[in-house]
């Protein structure tokens, strides 16, 4: 096992130990192997004892107070985007950027390409919202738990991902001091015959706070430039009870997907205190012609799994009111992390990096958001002021 990761999460470490200990008492030889190596008994305390030792600890209790002494020295992993992006058409299609989300370690620019013009022909369907929890417009189909059906899906993902890449090789990537960028790998969402598909690439090198904008140039003469995006105003509430949720359902109308842009783009840049052992920071919010989303880092992660490997309920739901009164639910869109190289080197990625997708689309009026995250028995309230809707598609 390599070392412990620069933020260690102690919630994770007791997982895998738990892991361990099962897999230890279903009889797995490298799982009894690891167990045995430091203590003959099958306990939760030997299997502590045993991660502590492949960390290079002596004991469960100096991992815990190294794990504490990492986590109040280091800060939250600062973040800021670009946004506001027209569309860009290509021979094969037409890519819209959402945002282009930096942060100390790693830039990726997070988009959809669609084919043709751009314009789908079928309506958006309504959707039946059971409530926060729920799940709507999953983008990624559920795992099989059948060997090539896994191995047939991401066979297909890779083959979008390399149509995908085909279309923005035609792009250039500079900023306003003349700096050119350049896509250094990434991941893909969906299928190659699908109509949409979600893409999310690691720019390089990283661009600072102080770029003034991020142009992508097409071989055409088209561009799509990305402004810095304005930072919304927001105040975490204090973590209370769970209450029951008011599961009204949204209105969502009917309508067509559209590659005409995003419409507001806010960073956020706030970490939310612990919600059912489930950390989360906001990084952005964007507004779309259908929807809005919400770009977040949840530790250890936002989807729920059972033991076997199946999706479960979700430890946390959202949901949103503005303060003209209108109401979102939100469920999982889809993840958007590109994993680092260092990340990739570790047993598992300690954190998760998705998009929420709220609806309906949100108001053009309003100037603020009030967001509620619930677990099973904790919740907390966040309100961001989003600014006037004069400001949409401005920057500012």
């Amino acid at each position: 096992m390599s070392g412990l990761p620069e933020r260690p999460d102690l919630d994770q470490l007791r997982r895998q130990a738990r892991e361990l200990l099962r897999a230890a008492a279903g009889g797995e030889p490298y799982a009894v192997d690891r167990l045995s190596a430091c203590s003959q008994q099958v306990t939760l305390s030997a299997a502590q004892l045993a991660l502590a030792r492949e960390y290079g600890f002596q004991n469960w209790a100096a991992l815990k107070a190294e794990v504490a002494r990492r986590r109040s020295s280091a800060t939250p992993a600062e973040r800021w985007s670009f946004g506001g992006a027209a569309a860009l058409k290509t021979p094969d299609g037409v890519l819209l950027p959402e945002l282009l989300i930096a942060g100390t370690d790693q830039a990726v620019l997070h988009g959809s390409v669609l084919p043709g013009n751009g314009q789908l022909m079928a309506a958006v369907p309504r959707r039946r919202v059971r409530g926060p929890g729920a799940l709507l417009a999953r983008l990624v189909p559920r795992i099989s738990g059948d060997a090539r059906a896994i191995r047939d899906r991401r066979a297909k993902a890779r083959a979008a991902m390399r149509s995908t890449r085909s279309i923005l090789t035609g792009f250039t990537i500079v900023d306003d001091r003349g700096v050119r960028y350049a896509l250094r790998g990434g991941r893909g969402s969906g299928r190659a015959e699908e109509a949409v598909r979600f893409v999310d690439l690691r720019v390089a090198p990283v661009p600072g706070r102080e770029t003034g904008w991020i142009e992508l140039r097409g071989q055409d003469g088209t561009t799509a430039r990305l402004l810095p995006s304005p930072r919304a105003i927001a105040q975490i509430g204090q973590l209370g009870p769970a209450r029951v949720a008011d599961a009204r359902r949204a209105d969502v109308p009917d309508a067509a997907p559209r590659a005409d842009g995003p419409q507001l783009y806010r960073d956020i840049g706030v970490a939310l205190p612990a919600v059912d052992g489930v950390r989360i920071r906001l990084d952005s919010l964007i507004s779309l012609p259908g929807s809005w989303l919400l770009y977040l880092c949840a530790t250890p992660r936002w989807r729920g799994y059972g033991q076997d490997g199946r999706r479960g309920n979700d430890p946390v739901s959202a949901q949103a009111e503005d303060d003209r009164g209108g109401t979102y639910l939100g469920s999982y869109a889809r993840n958007t992390g590109v994993p680092t190289a260092g990340e990739l080197a570790e047993e598992r990625i300690m954190r998760e990096e998705l998009a929420l997708q709220f609806l309906p689309r949100l108001d053009p009026l309003a100037r603020a958001v009030k967001l509620t995250f619930h677990g099973a028995h904790e919740q907390i309230t966040v309100d961001l002021e989003i600014g006037a809707g004069a400001h949409y598609g401005t920057g500012g």
